[in-house]
């Protein structure tokens, strides 16, 4: 376990939602930062005009301590019991088979790479963070559901829909 004395929550909001046709943070925040309040010390909104994750990424690593844990607003599933053990246990969870980035736990000496990455114009974040991958079987032992579905178009929408009603 991997616990720190203080960790914010990073609720990235930013992006087009174009495969959704409508705010997934107008769909989701609500929902997302009501699992994370009781996890975290604090539970900030980022919202990057930018488009790409590794925007909010950056500027939730500059505003942090030494660890940040970085959460999509597109998690409309994730509970509280899912954010504390990854929270606790720190790195990547795995699900249906990819990294999920954005509901991790990121340290800031990621950031000199972000920062890099940025500067390169690469902006996607795969390869920063493939260590402390948690494992996928584990994940599903523990959690009934799909409590890691990231949402980004209507048909995921309703997927998610079916789970939480």
């Amino acid at each position: 376990m991997l616990t720190s004395a203080v960790m914010n929550c990073y609720v990235l909001t930013g992006g087009r939602s174009q495969r959704m046709g409508r705010s997934k943070a107008a769909l989701f925040l609500d929902r997302v930062t009501e699992a994370a309040r009781p996890v975290f010390d604090d539970v900030l909104v980022i919202g990057q005009q930018e488009g790409a994750p590794i925007f909010g990424v950056a500027r939730a690593l500059r505003g942090a301590n030494d660890r940040a844990f970085i959460l999509g607003v597109d998690y409309p599933l994730i509970t509280r019991e899912v954010l504390q053990f990854v929270r606790d246990r720190g790195g990547v969870p795995m699900w249906n088979g990819e990294p999920q980035l954005l509901c991790a736990v990121w340290d800031l000496a990621h950031l000199k790479e972000i920062e890099r990455r940025i500067a390169e114009g690469r902006l996607d974040l795969r390869g920063i963070r493939e260590t402390d991958i948690i494992p996928e079987a584990e994940l599903r032992s523990r959690f009934a559901g799909e409590p890691l579905m990231n949402v980004n178009t209507p048909a995921e929408l309703e997927a998610a829909e079916r789970w939480y009603g």
